[in-house]
């Protein structure tokens, strides 16, 4: 039976990570921000529990992310009437062409990736990528 190469993992992962970095550079977006702008483009709007769930991040973290993403204007407040203390957040036009941007150019990283690796390994990450998503 062949064993992982752990530490192999960790370097190879970190590599990646700053491939995608690199990716993301010109839309100016980091990795967290991208998650977060991609999550909320599929369900349209939430609150900041909710994008702390569908992230697999704490309350806290999803909320420092949230308000700096406000403040650069990448995402919108709608507040709830009924609950003050309560409140939903979109996506901006500002930060919908972000992450268009973001989209594209990490496309461009995922054919490159794709077209230099055997179609069994591609799926095998594939299907490793998805055991760990977030459980939303």
């Amino acid at each position: 039976m062949s064993e992982l190469n752990v530490v192999g993992l960790v370097k190879a992962v970190q590599q990646f990570e700053r491939n995608v970095s690199t990716a993301l550079m010109y839309s100016g977006l980091r990795i967290p921000q991208f998650r977060l702008l991609d999550s909320l483009d599929e369900i349209g709007e939430a609150t900041v529990t909710e994008m702390s769930k569908r992230l697999g991040i704490t309350r806290a973290s999803a909320s420092v992310m949230i308000n700096e993403l406000i403040r650069s204007g990448l995402l919108v407040v709608n507040e709830n009437e009924s609950d003050r203390r309560s409140f939903q957040i979109h996506i901006s036009e500002h930060g919908r062409s972000k992450l268009n941007v973001g989209r594209k150019d990490l496309s461009v990283l995922r054919k490159e990736l794709s077209s230099s690796l055997p179609d069994e390994m591609v799926e095998a990450l594939n299907e490793f990528a998805g055991y760990y998503q977030p459980k939303r």
